[in-house]
């Protein structure tokens, strides 16, 4: 790891004068490239969620193509319908993903069901005010999984430093008690000497990081991130729940055509 380190932070040093000038905010996403195809690989790791968790560090590969109003990759597509890169207001449409866990996989899960991936449909509002941008979204499992939903607001803020692209963010995220409950529940069945029964309610979770985007060539990037959330007490209070703060942090490379 310390090895890797040292290779980023050379790379990033003697691409200096590779200025980063595609980084944008759509659909409340980061991206780059506008027009591009791209493929992406990298290494994430972050805190441990459920009690036990087994796997805290994975490889992650990515690719897809972001346009100017349709943009598909690993974690979902979307298309704006309304507004275009110059209009304060932008709408937009798109489906998600939600992560599944496997029981196998944390001691504290051990004897409970698979908490299966879901599907979100949602809507995205971008308001675009100077040189950040105002993101809002609201999505419903439409997969009859954890038949909620989930709300988001989130602030980011593109800062060029030279070399690359930094985009610091701060938000707020609400999850609904369904999905609360489908995620950090325990049913009197599942209630042992070690994870109590639980209900949960409603929460709202916060959430700080950003997102580094450093060219290398004209179709090469580094991009890496880190990112830390609060959980709300209602899930945080679960039996089954390692800490209430939550981090991530990743590094990767994208290479656009």
């Amino acid at each position: 790891m310390k090895y890797l380190t040292l290779v980023i932070s050379s790379l990033l040093l003697s691409q200096s004068a590779l200025a980063a000038d595609n980084t944008y905010i759509r659909n409340g996403n980061v991206y780059s490239h506008e027009g591009k195809f791209f493929a992406g690989a990298g290494v994430v790791t972050g805190s441990e969620f459920y009690k036990g968790q087994d796997h805290k560090t994975a490889a992650y590969l990515n690719g897809g193509f972001h346009g100017s109003d349709f943009n598909a990759d690993v974690s979902g597509v979307n298309y704006r319908f309304l507004g275009d890169n110059e209009s304060l207001l932008n709408m937009s449409v798109f489906v998600t993903a939600n992560a599944e866990f496997d029981a196998k996989d944390a001691d504290i899960l051990d004897g409970m069901k698979d908490r299966k991936a879901s599907g979100d449909l949602g809507l995205n509002l971008d308001l675009h005010l100077g040189n950040g941008t105002l993101s809002s979204k609201f999505q419903h499992d439409v997969t009859d999984v954890y038949n909620g939903y989930q709300a988001d607001m989130t602030y980011y803020y593109p800062i060029k430093v030279g070399f690359a692209d930094i985009v610091p963010y701060a938000g707020v995220h609400y999850y609904s008690k369904d999905f609360a409950n489908y995620y950090t529940g325990v049913s009197k069945k599942d209630a042992t000497n070690v994870r109590s029964e639980y209900q949960a309610s409603s929460t709202l979770a916060y959430r700080a990081g950003y997102v580094l985007v450093a060219p290398v060539t004209e179709h090469l990037d580094i991009v890496q991130s880190a990112g830390y959330t609060r959980l709300g007490s209602d899930m945080a209070d679960s039996p089954l729940i390692g800490s209430q703060n939550q981090w991530a942090t990743s590094v990767g490379v994208n290479y656009h055509f």
